[in-house]
């Protein structure tokens, strides 16, 4: 018999062409293979469960955003339209600044559903280019916030699907911190790649340049922190740590009370060479 979870399920039969008896440790080893199959079988099913219950979180963390992001906006945007054809005839001036607010605000709401979409399917989320990632998260953090969010790529690069996924990951939650907690005016996102025939050309550093192919950083005026004081888990920082050290890149965050934060990740085909080494 096989044991899954205390019951009978299912049955491994043992049987000889010709009439003839099992030995006890023939007897032995059935049973073991047995319990193997059940554990097997157990273990096939807490599979399936984590899987099911990861994409229901996922569907859930969805809806949040949703409603959080995308519903919210929508709902200031439908005040203000609301709003708008009494304002204009009373006070055009305030009337145009709630129009500019408007289109803010549908600007945002575009660009939220947008990242949505992305993540429901996640193949886009790595066909889509790094700049275009980032654009969009600003977008959606501009029109939701008012916060602005001045996005700069030197050029596009070329990266492994697990790494352009982690680096978005990071630029994410890196912006959320700053919606969050930082009270920034203003948020600077820079993608920097190096062209893959310069790097090819020059064996050394060139001066001036870091040795690198890829750096993100992620820049405001906020607040700031006190690195030694914050909470790792209330800021998210070991989460984007473990990120970047999954896929082998670095990642640095640089933050003073009252002078902003930056946080920084730098990514190498070498360096994914020596953590993969190790």
């Amino acid at each position: 018999p096989l044991f899954v979870e205390g019951q009978v399920e299912h049955g491994l039969a043992f049987y000889y062409a010709k009439p003839q008896a099992f030995s006890d440790e023939q007897i032995g080893t059935a049973i073991s293979l047995a319990d193997q199959a059940a554990l097997a079988i157990e273990n096939a099913r807490l599979h399936e469960s984590a899987k099911e219950l990861a994409a229901v979180d996922e569907r859930q963390r969805l809806a949040r955003d949703l409603h959080d992001a995308v519903s919210q906006t929508l709902f200031s945007a439908s005040l203000i339209a609301e709003t708008l054809p009494v304002l204009w005839k009373d006070s055009p001036d305030e009337a145009e600044q709630l129009l500019e607010k408007l289109r803010q605000l549908n600007r945002g709401a575009l660009a939220e559903m947008r990242g949505l979409l992305v993540e429901l399917r996640p193949a886009a989320l790595v066909e889509t280019s790094m700049a275009d990632l980032l654009r969009q998260l600003g977008q959606a953090v501009s029109g939701r916030e008012g916060i602005p969010v001045s996005v700069l790529v030197d050029e596009p690069c070329s990266l492994p699907a697990d790494v352009h996924v982690a680096l978005y990951r990071i630029a994410q939650e890196a912006l959320n911190n700053v919606v969050k907690h930082a009270q920034a005016s203003q948020v600077d996102v820079s993608l920097r790649c190096l062209r893959p025939e310069h790097v090819q050309a020059s064996p050394g550093p060139v001066e001036g340049q870091r040795e690198e192919n890829f750096a993100l950083r992620i820049r405001d005026d906020g607040l700031g922190f006190d690195p030694q004081l914050a909470s790792q888990e209330r800021l998210g920082m070991g989460i984007m740590h473990e990120r970047a050290r999954e896929v082998g890149a670095t990642l640095e965050i640089e933050s003073q009370v009252g002078q902003g934060t930056q946080v920084t990740v730098v990514w190498a085909p070498a360096s994914r060479q020596i953590t993969e080494d190790v």
